[in-house]
C-alpha cells in the first residue's frame, strides 16, 4: 500500500460511537456499535404514494405504515434484491429516516457498512459517494458480510453459509477474509420455501386477505377445497394497489414458514395412505389466516416443502413458479467476476505438492494442453466445478453447494474449514435443518470431521451480520482501517476500492 493510501490512524474504538447499517434482501438492520443486537430492524421496502391533485410524491418507511391500511394508489417497492441494492433513490431515503430514528450526527460518528461478497463496483462507488458526500460522515468503511459473520462467532477461519431471504451462499473465510473466487450461491433460499407455500394454499383454493383489509371474520376450519372463510371486509379495497397485498402476502407466508416448517430425513418423509386420517393426526398444524380460515398442514407437507432446501427438484408441487427451469436457481459459479480485477484477492500460504508418480504422468501432457490452451490459469479448478454444475440436470441443493466449496478448497484449508461450517439466516431456524446438513456433509467426507455451528439463540441466528460488525468496529484494533472524508476526497474511490475495501 502506497503512504498515499495509508489509513490515518486517529478514530479509536474507546473515542467515537459508531454506526452499523446491515442491508439484507428482506430486511435492513441499524444501531450503534458495541450494542448486542441491532437497535433498528425494518422491511427492505418502502411505500411510495403520489397526490393526484399536486403531483407531491410521499415516500413511507416506518415498519407499521407499511403493514397498516394504505392510501388509494400507494405501491410498495423493494429496495434490496439478491442482497444487492437495487434503488438507490428509495434506499438512501430509507437510510436518512434510519439515521433520523438513531439521532446520529455523521460528523462526529463513523459508519460501517456491510456488503455482500457479489457487490458490484458500481455500488461500491455509489456506497461512498451517499455516505461521504452527500452524508458528510467523518469516516466510512465497508466489510463482506460473511467476514461479520465469522467475527460474530469468533471463528476467523470457517464456512459461512447463509440462507437468507433470496439466496443461499456458502463462503470461505480465512483469518477474517473472504475467498471471493470460491463463493457458492442459489437461490433456494428462504423465498423459495415461501412460493411453495404460496401454491400449497392455492391448491386449496385458498383466497388471501391481508389483514388490514379484514373488519370483522370468524374461526373457520378447512374441510375442503369449497371451505369459504367468513369475514366482513372494509370499505373501499378496489383502489389497493397489487404491491400493497403481495408485501402483506409475503410477511403471512414467512411466518407460516418460521411456525410450519421442520426437516427430516429422506427415509423418514413417507406419503400418508390415508389422507383423510393423517389429517386428523396429531402432528398436523393448523395455521390460522387473517381472514380467519384455519388451514391444515400435515406432518408429510411441512417435511416435503422443508427438505427442498436439500433437493429443491423434489417438490410438493409439480412446478415451483419462478423456478421453472432447473437452472434458475442455481448461480454456482465465481460471484463478481467483473470486478475481480478492482480487489485485491486473498491467496492461500501453499497449494499441496504433487506426488513424484503424478509428476511423471502428467508433466509433458500438461506442458503441451497449457501452450495451446493459454486460459489454463489458476482458476482453472473453479471453471471445472462451474462446468459440472452447468451441466447437472438437477437443482443444486445446500448440501452439495457446500460439498462444491469443499471439494474445491485448497486442501490445507479443508480440514479446519470443514469442522468450522456457521450456519446463519433466519431460514437455518427451520428445526433440524442442522443436523440433517451435518449428518449429509459426513457421509459425503468421511476423512473430514465436520461440524456444523449455529447461534442458539434466535437473534444472533437472524442478526449475526450486524453483531459481528457491532464487534468489529468496536475492536481498538479497527481505528486503523476507517477511511476519513480527508482521504477520500484527496484518494478518491476508485483507489480506494482497489487498495482499501478487498
Amino acid at each position: 500500500m502506497s503512504d498515499k493510501t495509508a489509513a490515518p490512524q486517529v478514530y479509536g474504538a474507546d473515542e467515537i460511537n459508531a454506526v452499523v447499517l446491515d442491508p439484507g434482501s428482506y430486511t435492513t438492520q441499524a444501531g450503534y456499535a458495541g450494542y448486542d443486537q441491532p437497535s433498528i430492524v425494518t422491511p427492505s421496502y418502502y411505500g411510495i404514494h403520489t397526490n393526484s391533485e399536486s403531483g407531491e410524491t410521499t415516500k413511507v418507511f416506518d415498519e407499521n405504515l407499511l403493514f397498516s391500511r394504505p392510501k388509494d394508489g400507494a405501491e410498495i417497492r423493494s429496495l434490496v434484491s439478491d442482497n444487492l441494492v437495487i434503488d438507490w433513490d428509495g434506499a438512501m431515503d430509507q437510510y436518512r429516516y434510519l439515521f433520523q430514528q438513531l439521532e446520529i450526527n455523521p460528523r462526529e460518528q463513523p459508519l460501517l457498512l456491510t456488503e455482500s461478497t457479489m457487490n458490484s463496483y458500481k455500488n461500491k462507488i455509489k456506497a461512498m459517494e451517499f455516505f461521504l458526500e452527500e452524508e458528510q460522515f467523518c469516516a466510512f468503511y465497508s466489510v463482506k458480510q460473511p467476514t461479520c459473520v465469522s467475527f460474530a462467532h469468533g471463528r476467523p477461519n470457517c464456512l459461512v453459509v447463509d440462507i437468507g431471504h433470496d439466496l443461499t451462499t456458502a463462503t470461505p473465510v480465512i483469518d477474517g477474509l473472504c475467498l471471493r473466487n470460491q463463493v457458492r450461491g442459489t437461490k433456494y433460499a428462504g423465498a423459495y420455501l415461501n412460493q411453495q407455500l404460496r401454491q400449497f394454499l392455492k391448491s386449496k383454493a385458498v383466497d388471501y386477505s391481508a389483514p388490514f383489509m379484514v373488519k370483522k371474520k370468524e374461526g373457520v376450519y378447512w374441510e375442503n377445497n369449497q371451505t369459504k372463510p367468513i369475514f366482513e371486509t372494509i370499505s373501499n379495497i378496489d383502489n389497493i394497489h397489487p404491491s400493497v397485498r403481495d408485501f402483506s402476502y409475503l410477511r403471512t407466508l414467512r411466518e407460516m414458514k418460521e411456525l410450519l416448517l421442520e426437516c427430516c430425513t429422506d427415509d423418514e418423509l413417507t406419503l400418508p395412505a390415508d389422507a383423510e386420517k393423517e389429517l386428523d393426526s396429531e402432528r398436523t398444524r393448523w395455521f390460522e389466516l387473517p381472514s380467519g380460515l384455519n388451514v391444515p398442514f400435515t406432518a408429510y407437507e411441512r417435511h416435503k416443502i422443508s427438505n427442498s432446501v436439500f433437493n429443491p427438484s423434489d417438490t410438493l408441487c409439480d412446478v415451483v413458479e419462478n423456478w421453472e427451469n432447473p437452472y434458475d436457481g442455481n448461480i454456482i459459479n465465481t460471484i463478481g467476476t467483473k470486478n475481480d480485477l478492482t480487489s485485491k484477492e486473498y491467496v492461500p500460504l501453499r497449494r499441496a505438492k504433487k506426488t513424484e508418480d503424478e509428476e511423471n504422468n502428467n508433466g509433458n501432457a500438461g506442458k503441451d494442453e497449457n501452450s495451446q490452451n493459454p486460459s489454463n490459469d489458476s482458476n482453472t479448478k473453479d471453471n471445472g466445478a462451474i462446468l459440472k454444475h452447468e451441466k447437472n440436470d438437477s437443482s443444486v441443493g445446500v448440501t452439495d453447494l457446500i460439498q462444491n466449496v469443499l471439494e474445491n478448497l485448497d486442501i490445507d484449508l479443508k480440514p479446519q474449514l470443514a469442522n468450522n461450517i456457521v450456519l446463519t439466516g433466519s431460514t437455518t431456524l427451520i428445526p433440524r435443518l442442522n443436523e440433517r446438513l451435518n449428518n449429509e456433509l459426513s457421509l459425503l467426507n468421511p476423512s473430514l470431521k465436520i461440524r456444523v455451528h449455529s447461534a442458539g439463540n434466535t437473534t444472533e441466528r437472524k442478526y449475526a451480520s450486524w453483531i459481528g460488525g457491532s464487534i468489529l468496529s468496536s475492536l481498538g484494533t479497527f481505528h486503523q482501517l476507517w477511511v476519513s472524508k480527508a482521504e477520500y476526497d484527496d484518494v478518491g474511490p476508485d483507489q480506494l476500492i482497489v487498495n482499501r475495501f478487498r
